[in-house]
């Protein structure tokens, strides 16, 4: 287990990340971009002034001190982190609806990497809110949803590494898609409550609640 990506989709860190974007007034430490737009927000990374690693993620005096986070957007973030000689590395980024999957992402991602976000794959083939999927088109996104997959599992292409992003409620199914891609899950932490309130916060429609009851009900069938 990745210990320092696993680590940003924890709670602990999740909370504190959002309460110093707040706090810092939605504003990057660097160049001064400040975030109005929900869009904006999303920009937005909290950043480790001390690189965590294996051996430090644990000490919560340097993964989770105020001091040691700077608040900064994502375009300054992939200046911070230009990387060379890497080797690829797949994640699968895994949990219920509204969990945080997609935010804990843009924490741990940097430029060069390719994400596959089946929700915005369809967006961006059909220029839909992300919870509209016609079924006229479900054949050409899942082909092209394919087609990424196959990409990552044979590491063609010269990016760096790459997060799937999806549900994954069924443990079987989920350790199967990891063990095809050659990929590391990664849970994002969250409770069913916590799902339902971010819905009602965000502009999302009603039927989002039956996503969300869906994949408790099959996750707790089936064994974390």
């Amino acid at each position: 287990m990745d210990k320092v990506h696993d680590f940003y989709c924890h709670k602990p860190w999740r909370d504190l990340s959002y309460c110093l974007k707040v706090e810092r007034g939605g504003r990057c430490a660097r160049c001064g971009f400040t975030a109005i737009t929900k869009e904006d927000w999303e920009q937005l990374i909290g950043h480790h002034t001390v690189e965590l690693t294996e051996e430090n993620v644990d000490n919560p005096a340097i993964s989770l001190n105020p001091d040691l986070i700077e608040i900064i957007c994502l375009d300054c973030h992939n200046k911070e982190h230009r990387r060379f000689g890497h080797q690829k590395h797949v994640y699968i980024v895994w949990g219920s609806p509204l969990s945080g999957k997609t935010s804990a992402v843009r924490e741990m991602m940097r430029a060069g990497d390719i994400v596959l976000d089946i929700d915005r794959l369809w967006s961006a083939i059909t220029m839909q809110p992300e919870y509209s999927k016609p079924d006229n088109v479900r054949f050409n996104v899942f082909a092209l949803r394919d087609n990424l997959l196959d990409q990552i599992k044979t590491r063609h292409g010269q990016w760096y590494d790459a997060y799937v992003i999806g549900g994954y409620p069924d443990k079987y199914d989920r350790e199967r898609s990891a063990q095809t891609l050659g990929a590391e899950l990664i849970y994002c932490e969250s409770t069913m409550q916590e799902c339902f309130d971010r819905r009602r916060q965000s502009s999302r429609p009603e039927k989002w609640d039956q996503y969300i009851t869906d994949w408790w009900a099959t996750y707790e069938r089936t064994g974390s």
